[in-house]
């Protein structure tokens, strides 16, 4: 079975789409369109009926609502979000699901595993954007084997994973570590104005590790082939 992205022409060099209960890390610098890459997959996600989650440790849950509305894409109430960002800023938080520090990765987890309790049904996109901030606030020798433990519940749950890590934050060990843990590699770079982004692994799935370049414009990330 495959998850379809989305993104017009990039199941073609994924042999149809995301492979099922997968893990998919997204490397590139801040800008390059990773928070994009997901909103616009979870959209397909909702055009779909599929549950969709996003864990937002960088943006308030309202920012993207408004980001994902520019595209045309939905969001209320058919996206539900774990807010790891309110606590940051001291602002209010409308989610059900959040937390009050990132310092403690038990609340988290336990909070995570409230939600998917509640949601319940197989079927379920998840996008966790980005676990770099997990970095900077809690144990960094905690936070592999708390995500390998998040990666686990999310793919028994039925749902693909996409863990978004901006580039040149990490050392080279985190970085193989986190390789490690996921089934998917896309990389994401700026070349002077241009973007490109690369398949450089995907489980099940023969694929060439070539880059290509993209555009983001009214539509969400747009490859031009």
């Amino acid at each position: 079975m495959r998850e379809l992205s989305g993104i017009k022409d990039f199941d073609k060099l994924i042999e149809g789409g995301f492979p099922a209960n997968s893990t998919i890390l997204l490397i590139g610098p801040p800008g390059v369109g990773k928070t994009i890459f997901c909103e616009q997959m979870l959209n397909k996600g909702i055009e779909l009926g599929e549950e969709c989650i996003f864990v937002t440790f960088d943006t308030h849950p309202e920012t993207i609502k408004r980001s994902m509305k520019c595209f045309g894409w939905r969001s209320d109430a058919d996206l539900t979000f774990l807010d790891c960002f309110s606590w940051r800023i001291g602002s209010g938080c409308n989610s059900m699901y959040a937390v009050d520090g990132l310092s403690d990765l038990n609340q988290l987890n336990m909070v995570f595993t409230d939600l998917l309790r509640d949601i319940g049904k197989e079927g379920k996109r998840l996008v966790a954007d980005s676990i770099s901030t997990l970095f900077l606030y809690s144990d960094p020798q905690m936070v592999p084997l708390f995500l390998q433990d998040f990666i686990a519940k999310s793919n028994s749950s039925g749902s693909i994973v996409f863990l978004t890590l901006e580039e040149g934050v990490h050392d080279d060990k985190v970085v193989s570590t986190l390789n490690y843990l996921t089934d998917g590699l896309i990389e994401m770079r700026f070349e002077e104005d241009k973007r490109y982004l690369r398949v450089s692994k995907m489980r099940d799935t023969r694929h060439e590790r070539v880059w290509i370049e993209y555009e983001i414009t009214h539509e969400g990330i747009v490859l031009k082939l």
